[in-house]
């Protein structure tokens, strides 16, 4: 039976005894708009030890080009993950797979102090006016946030200290159901069981983060859309998707440059951000469509810092779209912080031979690696 409760095994929050037997090896498995990535690990001796892993671009599937999105049948969705499975040589029959962000909801909110059972009503009342469909129709989890790790404006003294609540923190997770139906329906059909379900959000966060308790922002830069996250204290405080993404830039170089798609694509990969005179052109194609990205995240930034009182420190990219060269320097010129390019395979114990292949091939792995971290917890 599959683990619905997906708030489970995140830093910060207690674990609780799964509901299903625990494999020797686990498949972490995120579908993403224009591609699968799968992560196979096992436990040895408190170490997760990566035993396989592999990348498939859904664009053949779809007809359209690789590296651009689309929205394949269940059929062809089938079909990819068990050629990308074959073609990894996975051996796990058990598997933790990620839900979009664009499907989920996440959010913090604050509640008077009550007692469990009439939180729980209050909780579900107040969802009433985020989510437009019946609350039948969603897989809901909620926590409450400890006191020691509630952060809000109320909460923060004028030197930053937290100061005793009058109300209580409340992270929300829900899932449509729907989406859980479909995600089903093509993964068990391609032989695998599905251990248990996570917003990527958290997955992501899991790989990428230790115990670090000052503010984080996230930005995970995919084909379609762009998912930004904010995580304090080690948890998630708030989490989007913007529904504009890399293959944007793909599409604005091409008609610039008068290329083909797949060959825009490699330009950005390759060239990307480089400031000689010779890629100026390239240059200004990318700007104007990285710059509304930017001022997307700096909004973010801002806003977290007047509710909170808390200045996030440094931000972490990850997704394929991070692989844009010069990407990390342009944000940390933008906004004057520290960026980090996700490094998701330093959590995992691999052959030292491989080290340079999945230092550079990272930062799209990290919803991946941490799902199949969930399934060995």
């Amino acid at each position: 039976m599959p683990d619905f409760s997906f708030l489970k095994n995140l830093p910060g929050i207690p674990k609780f005894p799964p509901f299903f037997k625990r494999e020797s090896s686990v498949l972490g498995i995120d579908v993403g708009s224009s591609s699968i990535k799968i992560v196979q690990l096992r436990r040895e001796q408190e170490r997760a030890v990566l035993e396989t892993y592999g990348e498939l671009s859904l664009g053949p599937y779809g007809s359209v080009a690789g590296g651009q999105a689309v929205r394949l049948t269940e059929d062809k969705a089938k079909e990819a993950l068990a050629d990308l499975m074959r073609e990894a040589g996975v051996k796990a029959k058990s598997a933790v797979v990620a839900i979009p962000l664009r499907a989920s909801f996440v959010t913090v909110i604050e509640m008077p102090q009550m007692e469990k059972k009439e939180l729980k009503e209050a909780v579900e009342y107040e969802l009433r006016r985020y989510i437009p469909v019946p609350l039948a129709e969603v897989l809901l989890d909620w926590w409450v946030i400890p006191e020691g790790f509630a952060v809000s404006s109320e909460e923060v003294g004028d030197e930053g200290l937290v100061k005793k609540k009058k109300f209580i923190s409340v992270l929300i997770a829900a899932i449509y159901s729907d989406v859980i139906e479909k995600y089903r329906s093509f993964i068990t059909a391609a032989g695998l069981s599905i251990a248990a379900y996570e917003i990527e959000v958290f997955s992501a966060v899991r790989s990428l983060l230790g115990n670090e308790l000052a503010p984080v922002l996230i930005l995970d830069f995919g084909a379609s859309s762009t998912k930004i996250a904010v995580v304090d204290y080690g948890i998630v405080r708030m989490a989007y998707s913007y529904e504009h993404g890399f293959q944007e830039l793909t599409e604005s170089i091409a008609r610039s440059l008068g290329v083909d798609f797949a060959r825009a694509e490699e330009m950005k990969r390759t060239i990307g951000l480089s400031d000689k005179p010779e890629h100026r052109e390239l240059q200004n194609a990318i700007l104007p469509t990285l710059d509304l990205m930017f001022v997307e995240a700096g909004r973010v930034l801002l806003d977290y810092r007047r509710r909170t009182g808390r200045s996030i420190t440094r931000v972490i990219i990850h997704g394929g779209g991070a692989a844009l060269k010069g990407l990390p320097e342009k944000i940390a010129q933008k906004f004057g912080i520290e960026v980090n390019l996700a490094e998701p395979f330093n959590r995992l114990k691999y052959p030292l031979l491989v080290q340079p292949v999945v230092k550079e091939v990272g930062p799209p792995f990290s919803t991946a690696i941490g799902l199949a971290l969930r399934g060995l917890k």
